[in-house]
């Protein structure tokens, strides 16, 4: 009698001997991968050791990656074909196998037929780089180090939105679709969030925000974006946990698998969750984009449609008015809750607040700029100063911070296009490592618009300080 363990080796055999055409295939696009990138290798003469490093055949590392994920597609909805074919559902599920059976020695051929193939050429190209250039060992395996992870973290991350689309829909239609959503939403919710929640209500510059939206496509549909960073010892790591990441993901989606009947196959959607998250993923990442840009207003009206469409389509119940009514009455709950989360974000200025002292050192470099709609303009370069003195300054702004008025027509006025307000007050501040060393620890931006009176205010506290010298005081009158 035979294990699990050996029955699911036995059964991936058999599955690799039908699929050799897939296998073939994917060496193929991999060969082809190869040949350009081998074609474009004269790049690395130009790279420098250093944190970035731009790649000159970016635009092919793209085109690369995309083949060799839709090879990846391909194999998963071969191989997992009982989860969308009632014909191949009765044979599979009428077979004396569990379900952890099925699903890991398909993951096993998938692993033989793709992800292998993939290893395998990288370590050729590997060695076919370091034998044809002059180019340091170190530079050549990173180098090849964020080709290989750039190519295994595009295909498992869309391996894993297929599958999971396939496990969670039993129509093909609708299995497609929503790993559409899955993929595009991922990659483009983030920055959808802080262009429409964030940016244009904060007084502070969120870098610890920016750096998010900036390097989240390493776990997503778009991890060669990152490419243009160069090959950092960062971008290695947030490749690698993006492999792993995804590979984790894939072997839990065995718990969901195996909650699969072969009477599910047909289905539009196995778990109603599951068409509820994809809704309103695709509802917070077009609203929230939209928000972020109100020239797009005409997608709301497609959303809705959209919506509704999938609503009626994978319904199992007859359509009628109060239904109807209901499922406009959950989209209308889900636009309250976003324009909720947005109103409070310009209330609570973009969720940054007030400086925070806590990030200064003893040694801060501090440039302020106060603007009003008289011409006016006044510029304050310090020298280096200690904590305490830059927390002086960072009070006078946080003071004119709380005199903001805000109001829901403010509010409103920030979608609207108008040109940007005279009446400003910005101190930036350079936090350095000490005194002699001026290696940057953090950058605090801190920006706002308010009255012509308190940039007044604001100035003389500046002058006021003990510490500020007149020469370091420049003034400046111009015309708008």
């Amino acid at each position: 009698m035979l294990s699990v363990k050996n029955r699911i080796i036995k059964t991936s055999r058999r599955d690799f001997r039908v699929n050799k055409l897939l296998f073939i295939i994917t060496n193929l696009v991999l060969f082809m991968n190869f040949i350009m990138q081998m074609s474009m290798r004269k790049f690395i003469t130009y790279y420098s050791e250093s944190p970035t490093n731009h790649y000159e055949g970016s635009d092919l590392a793209y085109v690369g990656d995309a083949a060799i994920a839709i090879c990846g597609i391909f194999t998963v909805f071969i191989l997992f074909h009982e989860l969308y074919s009632k014909p191949h559902a009765d044979l599979v599920y009428s077979l004396p196998s569990s379900s952890k059976e099925r699903f890991f020695s398909k993951l096993l051929t998938l692993m033989k037929i793709h992800i292998l193939p993939i290893l395998c050429w990288n370590i050729i190209q590997f060695i076919a780089v370091l034998l044809t250039t002059d180019i340091a060992l170190k530079i050549v395996a990173r180098y090849s180090a964020v080709l290989m992870l750039t190519q295994l973290a595009t295909s498992l991350f869309v391996i894993l939105a297929v599958l999971l689309s396939m496990i969670c829909c039993g129509r093909l239609a609708e299995m497609i679709y929503t790993a559409v959503i899955i993929a595009a939403c991922e990659a483009a919710l983030p920055g959808c969030i802080y262009y429409s929640t964030i940016s244009p209500f904060t007084v502070q510059y969120p870098y610890d925000f920016e750096n998010f939206t900036l390097y989240w496509p390493a776990w997503s549909v778009l991890p060669a974006k990152l490419m243009d960073l160069g090959y950092s010892t960062k971008l290695l790591l947030l490749l690698i946990g993006s492999v792993l990441i995804s590979a984790i993901f894939i072997i839990l989606l065995y718990f969901l698998y195996k909650k699969r009947d072969g009477k599910d196959t047909g289905k539009p959607f196995v778990f109603s969750a599951y068409r509820e998250i994809i809704l309103i993923l695709a509802v917070i990442t077009v609203t929230t984009y939209v928000l972020s840009d109100t020239s797009n207003t005409i997608l709301l009206p497609a959303l809705l449609l959209g919506y509704l469409l999938v609503r009626i389509l994978s319904s199992n119940s007859k359509l009628t008015i109060v239904r109807f009514v209901k499922w406009i009455g959950i989209f209308a709950v889900y636009m309250v809750v976003i324009f909720g989360v947005n109103i409070l974000a310009y209330f609570c200025n973009g969720f940054t607040g007030k400086i925070n002292g806590s990030r200064l050192s003893d040694a801060n470099f501090v440039y302020a700029t106060n603007s009003t709609s008289d011409g006016a303009r006044f510029d304050y370069l310090s020298n280096i100063l200690s904590k305490e003195e830059a927390l002086q300054i960072i009070d006078i702004y946080n003071k004119a911070l709380d005199t903001r008025k805000k109001s829901f027509a403010d509010y409103i006025d920030h979608f609207k296009p108008h040109e940007v307000s005279p009446n400003s007050v910005n101190v930036a501040i350079d936090v350095y490592t000490s005194k002699d060393d001026h290696t940057s620890l953090d950058f605090i931006d801190f920006s706002f618009d308010v009255t012509n009176a308190e940039v007044d205010k604001v100035t003389e506290r500046l002058k006021s300080l003990s510490f500020v010298d007149p020469e370091q005081i420049s003034y400046y009158y111009y015309n708008y």
